[in-house]
């Protein structure tokens, strides 16, 4: 499937964030985005966690191992962005992933090197916001202020 190339008008789509989830050591963020609907049902939610899964390295033994998953149903395909932080807190990690309508669990990479779409970097911005004020910048990270920090609404 290709990436980029089916044409789209811009409106607004809703954002949720949906609990963090433990993946092999992992402490992952999660987010939806819908082009049709309030949010990514749940099949597709489950479907997202295969692409997770398949993304992230072993923890880390002696740092945080924290990461997050933007899932995004759009009338071609879905979509799913995971981000992880290196162990020195300062270098974002991506993987994107594509899937089809007809089985939204077989997820592919996606092709050309693409990262993320307009409505998805709203989450990886809020991500990078929350990450420095509450894991970089302070003495000693506050990784529940890290958790707690997301966002929702129309972007």
């Amino acid at each position: 499937m290709d990436v980029g190339v089916v044409p789209v008008r811009w409106a607004p789509r809703r954002m949720v964030a949906f609990a963090p989830e433990e993946v092999r050591g992992w402490v992952v963020k999660r987010y939806g985005i819908s082009a049709t609907r309030p949010s990514p049902p749940d099949r597709v939610v489950e479907a997202a966690r295969v692409a997770v899964g398949a993304s992230l390295p072993e923890a880390y033994p002696d740092a945080l191992s924290c990461a997050f998953s933007v899932l995004h149903e759009d009338p071609d395909g879905c979509y799913v962005v995971v981000g992880w932080w290196s162990p020195n807190r300062v270098i974002l990690h991506t993987r994107t992933w594509i899937s089809e309508w007809a089985d939204p669990g077989v997820w592919q990479p996606a092709q050309g090197g693409a990262t993320a779409c307009i409505w998805e970097m709203v989450a990886l911005a809020a991500e990078r916001d929350a990450w420095v004020r509450h894991v970089v910048r302070p003495d000693v990270p506050d990784l529940a202020g890290y958790l707690a920090a997301t966002i929702s609404g129309e972007f």
